[in-house]
């Protein structure tokens, strides 16, 4: 008789919604001058040689205030998984498309932190070892930059679940089709164009829920890395 396999992690924490919103930068203004009204009169051409042209200043990341947003993004990222449980070993790679949206505005929920925000991703791939077999999902996470939206590097957390299918099959496991949840860590590296690259570290799990008798999970690490567009 077999070993009754692990209840699976049907529902994933959802990312803390109520958190302290960035405060809005001060508005800096200058106070213009009156202009004073003067008779024309000729002046005396003065000849001066022309000042070099400074290059404009690179655009910057600042912190925002709390009616700005970051818009929309997308990008692709890469990943490779390996399956840690059940062995024997299995590795997997999988090409990853995404898009991200203000959580706020994407839930309509008002008081959104500027921080939060709301990924949809679709992936497909094969396992590397220990033959080829087809894997897809489709994905809906939630993002959250806990220290801002400044600084050369962003660090993110993101959580989230979706349905996942696998041309194969561990002992056990029941179905094809899974739910999957998600759970990662990543840093992201802002560029001055917007297309900004990311490395990430993901738990990978897959498990049809008890709506099998069979429902031996199957559980992953996956590196990814990435860039937006």
């Amino acid at each position: 008789m077999k070993p009754a396999a692990p209840k699976p992690l049907l529902k994933l924490a959802v990312l803390p919604l109520a958190c302290i919103l960035l405060a809005a930068l001060p508005s800096w203004g200058s106070d213009a001058a009156p202009a004073v009204s003067q008779p024309a009169a000729a002046q005396p051409v003065v000849s001066q040689s022309a000042a070099p042209a400074q290059p404009e200043a690179a655009p910057t990341w600042k912190v925002l205030g709390d009616d700005e947003r970051l818009p929309n993004q997308h990008g692709v990222a890469l990943d490779y998984g390996y399956v840690y449980d059940p062995g024997p070993s299995r590795t997997f790679a999988m090409a990853r498309g995404f898009a991200i949206y203000d959580y706020g505005s994407a839930w309509r929920m008002d008081n959104c932190p500027n921080t939060l925000r709301f990924k949809v991703e679709a992936a497909i791939g094969s396992t590397l070892t220990p033959k080829n077999d087809i894997m897809a999902s489709v994905n809906m996470l939630a993002v959250k930059y806990p220290f801002g939206l400044t600084g050369k590097v962003l660090p993110y957390g993101e959580a989230g679940i979706g349905i996942i299918y696998t041309q194969f099959r561990v002992e056990g496991q029941g179905l094809h089709f899974n739910f999957n949840p998600l759970l990662g860590l990543g840093l992201e590296l802002p560029q001055q164009d917007g297309k900004n690259v990311f490395g990430a570290i993901r738990l990978h799990h897959l498990s049809n829920g008890e709506l099998y008798h069979e429902n031996r999970g199957v559980n992953s690490v996956v590196l990814q890395v990435g860039r937006m567009f």
